[in-house]
């Protein structure tokens, strides 16, 4: 009888550590999820166009400048708002002279830049920081995102698709904004073509 209870003891053993070695295995395969995804989710866009197909864009740079954008209503009163251009892309931007350097053709067909921009508030300028907050598709003049692209290559030529602004939908969450850095999440899309993800854009300054 001690014998039976003893097996009976073993066996019962046996199931506690199985059981904790299947929980312990599913909470290591939980935390590496989450681990993975905090370390994937910072600076990655997800793009779905024509040309790109749809695809993940882990995004190896990305930089934003201001230049002043200057609006005329009806009665010819004039107002100005900043512009940040913001560029971000799975290769390494020029951005030595700004657009003219960043707008390089691309050199290889798994390339793919996007860019946008994003509208501040009226009579700012491009001396004015970026700002935090919610630059909408929608907005009829400022805290606006416009001017939205997808540069892709194919064929050796370079493709450019400009999201039509009469059908574009969505917004840019700026999270965090300094004189030196912009990130936040895009969410835009305009009939087929789609940009989703998040970026951190170094903002450059003129000398």
């Amino acid at each position: 009888m001690p014998r039976h209870k003893h097996r009976i003891s073993q066996q019962l053993n046996h199931r506690r550590l199985s059981i904790y070695s299947i929980l312990a295995i599913a909470l290591i395969s939980t935390l590496s999820v989450f681990g993975c995804g905090k370390m994937g989710g910072g600076n990655s866009i997800h793009v779905k166009s024509a040309t790109t197909g749809d695809k993940d864009l882990p995004v190896k740079s990305s930089y934003a400048f201001a230049v002043t954008k200057t609006f005329t209503d009806v009665t010819g009163k004039m107002t100005t708002a900043s512009a940040h251009n913001v560029y971000a892309a799975n290769y390494d931007l020029d951005a030595n002279n700004f657009a003219m350097s960043m707008d390089k053709p691309l050199t290889s067909d798994d390339q793919v830049r996007v860019v946008f921009s994003l509208i501040g508030d009226e009579g700012t300028n491009d001396k004015s920081p970026p700002k935090a907050g919610t630059y909408s598709a929608k907005a009829d003049k400022y805290m606006k995102v416009e001017s939205v692209g997808l540069v892709a290559r194919k064929g050796g030529a370079d493709v450019k698709s400009w999201l039509d602004r009469s059908m574009l939908t969505g917004e840019v969450k700026v999270s965090s904004a300094s004189a030196d850095e912009i990130s936040g999440d895009v969410d835009l899309t305009s009939g087929d073509t789609s940009i989703k993800g998040s970026f951190t854009a170094k903002v450059l300054k003129r000398k």
